[in-house]
């Protein structure tokens, strides 16, 4: 087995599932992902494992167990008086087994409380950018700084547990909620046209359409609190009145937003950063832009 240590990433935080296979397609590369599971190691770690027999090549099996990754625990800081809610300096990664690097001596400001659109094409290195926030992804070399480590995530298909709408709004919470807070969220984010308030409904990946489970997914970073919330298209499958009123919600709460997106022109942010392809060199510029 290889082991990645995910330290630092909650229950909350597992709602980063699709960066997770995210991460597994890109470092395995071409040979497929093998089968993976979360393993719960202590109170806020968990351990990512997946089984060298899936890889198809034996000489990849000795380069992978050779190829151990050491990782300096300083390069990531939590500092809540920061003036930002995002520093990133003199960064430089590269997915495993690649030369090429997605950024190489980045640095990047992100404001505290605004809500910053990340645009750019496919391959640009959107979700990578996420992922390095994330802890998901970890730089070969550079320094990472944080306001907060209450981070949530939402994205195209978001985790949903096979059981009731209550154990999905609470997984991974630290916080004391009670059922009429939870059904107030339901409520407010229209998650059914029906009015259904039960709590105790059951629901699955089948039950739910895909706009509901990114609902679903909002009200639980809500219920946990979170002072930074990562998106990834995370509004792709709501159309334009349901993506206008969760935007709204999240703006009224005054958390810190970086969204990944196609579709900025949908509602209003404060920050744009749009990232540019040119000779596999990334060009990033940051503009205001209040629609």
């Amino acid at each position: 087995m290889v082991t990645f240590n995910l330290d630092n990433i909650t229950r909350q935080a597992i709602g980063f599932d699709n960066l997770f296979n995210s991460m597994l397609s890109d470092n395995v590369g071409d040979i497929g992902y093998p089968p993976y599971n979360l393993i719960k190691e202590g109170e806020d770690t968990y351990l990512l494992q997946f089984a060298l027999a899936g890889f198809k090549d034996r000489e990849l099996d000795v380069q992978v167990k050779e190829n151990k990754l050491t990782i300096d625990k300083e390069y990531f800081k939590i500092e809540p008086k920061m003036a930002n809610a995002i520093d990133i300096k003199d960064l430089s990664f590269k997915y495993f087994n690649s030369d090429v690097y997605i950024f190489e001596n980045f640095s990047l400001s992100i404001e505290k409380n605004k809500h910053t659109v990340i645009t750019g094409p496919n391959g640009s290195g959107k979700s990578t950018l996420l992922g390095l926030i994330a802890k998901v992804f970890y730089p070969q070399v550079g320094n990472i700084s944080s306001f907060t480590d209450k981070v949530g995530y939402v994205g195209v298909t978001p985790l949903i547990l096979n059981g009731s709408l209550r154990d999905n709004f609470l997984y991974g919470n630290k916080e004391i909620k009670s059922d009429e807070e939870l059904i107030t969220l339901m409520n407010t984010f229209q998650l059914f046209n029906n009015g259904n308030t039960d709590l105790d409904y059951k629901v699955d990946n089948k039950t739910l359409s895909s706009g509901q489970m990114q609902k679903v997914a909002f009200i639980r970073s809500l219920v946990a609190d979170v002072e930074l919330l990562l998106l990834d298209e995370s509004t792709s499958n709501l159309d334009l009145d349901s993506r206008k009123l969760i935007f709204d919600i999240l703006q009224n709460r005054g958390i810190t937003i970086i969204n990944s997106t196609h579709s900025h022109e949908d509602f209003s942010y404060d920050k744009h950063l749009r990232i540019y392809l040119k000779e596999n060199k990334r060009l990033i510029f940051i503009k205001k832009n209040i629609l």
